[in-house]
């Protein structure tokens, strides 16, 4: 029982970790310039960036609790068979490597080119 309860916590932590990702990426986070940069897109403001940080660092942070409580819940109780800790630890790795493989990629992602791009030496 303390593997399938495991592995669900594990899965409902991946889609939370994903979801976490996907509004760091849709927020237009970046750390492909020069430190953090948050990608200007026309058709969003401030307020609609700064709530979808907001929800992808929340959501990240409860991905981190949520598989810690997963390893806790696998790992704890007399005496864990070999078996289920390798189970345990196959299964939180596999969503470590996912969500921070995409985590990294999407924030590597550099921004695309402006629309309206700036005369050459910012001149009018």
């Amino acid at each position: 029982m303390r593997i399938i309860g495991g592995v669900s916590l594990v899965i409902a932590a991946t889609l939370l970790g994903l979801f976490g990702v996907l509004m760091l990426g849709v927020s237009g986070l970046s750390w492909a310039g020069p430190g953090f940069t948050i990608i200007q897109y026309s058709d969003s403001d401030d307020t609609e960036r700064s709530i979808g940080i907001g929800m992808g660092i929340i959501a990240l942070v409860a991905w981190f609790l949520l598989l810690l409580s997963a390893s806790l819940v696998g790992l704890r109780g007399g005496r864990p068979t070999r078996a289920r800790r390798v189970a345990v630890w196959i299964v939180v790795g596999m969503s470590a490597v996912l969500v921070l493989g995409l985590t990294i990629v999407v924030l590597s992602t550099p921004p695309p080119p402006s629309e309206y791009p700036l005369p050459e030496w910012n001149r009018a």
